[in-house]
């Protein structure tokens, strides 16, 4: 197998159109808390100056027992849900209707999702992609929906042009030594990264959050602070490799061969250096993270070791949702 990680075999993400039968169920596997720190950022970043949903006292007058998690944040996670499974592969929004909110949701409370698809048809304008529908439906962990609405994408058409490899659940009999493969996910370096995330870990160092610092350095401009690029090329390697982490055992060997910049576009590729098996069934399992960005060029590598779950103990190890439980399709 060649040495150029941009030709290792990838590891897709999402679904094609072909995928998308009508009457198909998918269960997202995800779930996510929402907090009231959530709730509050994007109550006030989207202006819904509606003190219910960031005064406490405004709620409990209006006869809540607590802030009431903006609707539209309701909406936005439980969509966000779904995209790995309906969307992510590409294709843009074409919209929503029969929005219903069944009940109201409070800081704390964990939603999951489910889509039935409804509709699917080929688009008459644009060959290589199909016309999909979904039921969606988010639920809390009792399994009483809070949500649901309909949602129509484009989504792309399969084609058969990039070699693929098998998308790992990530327990420990996925992963054989000597295997290479490259994550689907890229992201591109922003003031989120340079200044925001900078600052919010402490980093002091100018290079990273002032144009004025770096103006007459060799660099001309800010470079991202190396232990994100290092925690993006973790994260963006994370779903394929250690969704079934006991835990995180280490890092070694952690370069940074050239900078990132501003403007510039991580993905990540991974090989497995070794598996080791554990009495207790699990392993532990290092790997060989590399970020690279659009030009091909390494730009962080490193060595990581994580405990992984076996399958054989997830019936065990694994917290229970209701409602989670039948097939992930059917």
């Amino acid at each position: 197998m060649t040495n150029d990680p941009m030709n290792w075999p990838l590891i897709p993400r999402g679904t094609l159109f072909e995928d998308h039968v009508v009457g198909r169920v998918f269960d997202h596997h995800w779930g996510r808390t929402i907090h009231a720190s959530d709730n509050v950022t994007f109550s006030t970043q989207t202006l819904a100056f509606n003190p219910v949903h960031f005064n406490r006292a405004a709620a409990e007058t209006a006869g809540h027992p607590d802030e009431v998690i903006n609707p539209l944040l309701v909406f936005s996670v439980v969509f966000g849900l779904s995209v790995e499974d309906l969307s992510e592969r590409g294709g843009p929004f074409l919209g929503a209707t029969d929005v219903r909110y069944l009940r109201d949701v409070y800081p704390g409370e964990t939603v999951y999702a489910s889509s039935t698809v409804i509709e699917a048809r080929a688009s008459e304008t644009r060959p290589d992609t199909g016309i999909v529908t979904w039921h969606t439906v988010g639920r809390d962990t009792t399994g009483e929906a809070v949500i649901e609405f309909h949602r129509t994408n484009l989504v792309r058409r399969r084609s058969n042009t990039t070699e693929l490899a098998a998308v790992p659940d990530g327990y420990a009999e996925d992963f054989t030594t000597g295997a290479r493969f490259r994550h689907a996910r890229s992201r591109t370096i922003t003031d989120l990264d340079l200044n925001g995330l900078t600052l919010l870990v402490m980093n002091s160092a100018p290079g990273h959050f002032s144009e004025h610092e770096m103006a007459d350095s060799p660099f001309g401009e800010r470079i991202n602070f190396g232990g994100l690029t290092l925690s993006l090329t973790v994260g963006l390697a994370t779903q394929d490799t250690t969704g079934q982490a006991v835990r995180e055992l280490g890092l070694d060997d952690i370069r940074f061969p050239i900078p990132v910049r501003h403007g510039d576009t991580v993905g990540a590729a991974t090989e497995v250096l070794s598996v080791d098996p554990l009495e207790s069934g699990d392993a532990v399992v290092t790997f060989r993270h590399l970020g690279v960005n659009q030009r091909g060029e390494i730009v962080c590598q490193a060595t990581r070791t994580v405990q992984v779950r076996s399958r054989v103990h997830r019936s065990t190890r694994q917290p229970s949702v209701p409602f989670l439980h039948r097939p992930k399709e059917s």
